[in-house]
């Protein structure tokens, strides 16, 4: 209760987009670790997992209008992992 006071829910609002790009960017990480250990049909549900949570940072950045650079080469580095690196293994 004490502590509503002190947050300022924009910059929580701003950042939300961001913590949902680093889940999918944590997907897209599970899902190299489970290829690598042979359990390929496993990392199949965390691509389908990460390529869920990068439609919705999207939505969200432009729905609290929160777009920034710093979260467009996050969203980029995320789905090289997600789609490009996992993909190929």
């Amino acid at each position: 209760m004490f502590l509503s006071r002190y947050l300022d829910y924009t910059k929580i609002k701003g950042q939300l987009a961001n913590a949902i790009t680093v889940i999918n960017l944590s997907f897209g990480i599970i899902a190299i670790i489970l290829i690598a250990r042979e359990l390929s049909h496993m990392s199949l549900v965390f691509i389908f997992l990460a390529a869920l949570f990068d439609r919705f940072d999207g939505m969200v950045a432009r729905h609290f209008h929160s777009e920034s650079l710093f979260g467009k080469e996050l969203d980029s580095l995320s789905d090289l992992v997600s789609f490009g690196v996992a993909r190929r293994f």
